[in-house]
């Protein structure tokens, strides 16, 4: 069986709770031992906001039919935002273009690679949003270029993985991509 067998709403809202109080504890165990360890430096309050987050997102993508394509390229752009943001308010340390965007870029393409194997015949809904999670994980070496960056490996890498799941998608979804760009661009 290719998809697992959908279990009542119930158990789905009962494991939905469960799993918030989880995040909130940890949330709380959070804030504790940050009081305990490094009460100078408040670093909790930005992991409760990253777990708060995280939630919306799941909440939303649980209640909505949504494309998944488009929500990953909205949730990449919006997370290096927030992560580059974070940064430049604890006084640009750079690690949200050294670690933070390449990290970003590469969780979002091995998704993407596993949702075109997992929706192989219902790509072409996906194709557009493909290319431009493919053009916005380009930035890391742009970041490179302009020597922005100081461990230019795991970028190189990030863009690298994003233009090899180009390459699988364009082997095995070249036809869709093909008439879903033209839908799109009107050609």
């Amino acid at each position: 069986m290719l998809y697992p067998q959908k279990i009542n709403a119930k158990k789905t809202d009962f494991i939905i709770r469960v799993a918030i109080l989880i995040s909130y504890i940890f949330g709380l165990l959070l804030v504790l031992i940050n009081r305990i360890a490094t009460p100078g430096i408040r670093w909790a309050g930005y992991c409760n906001a990253g777990i708060v987050y995280i939630w919306i997102t799941v909440l939303y993508l649980l209640r909505r039919n949504v494309n998944i394509a488009s929500h990953l390229f909205i949730q990449m752009l919006a997370i290096s935002a927030l992560c580059v943001y974070f940064d430049i308010r604890m006084g640009f340390q750079a690690w949200s273009i050294n670690f933070a965007i390449p990290l970003i870029v590469i969780v979002t393409n091995i998704t993407m690679l596993i949702l075109s194997i997992a929706r192989f015949r219902n790509y072409a809904r996906y194709a557009f949003f493909q290319v431009l999670i493919v053009l916005l994980s380009l930035i890391p070496i742009f970041l490179v270029y302009e020597n922005m960056v100081n461990d230019k490996s795991f970028s190189i890498f990030a863009s690298c993985l994003s233009l090899f799941n180009l390459i699988i998608s364009l082997i095995f979804h070249f036809k869709d991509m093909k008439t879903e760009l033209a839908r799109q661009f009107h050609l």
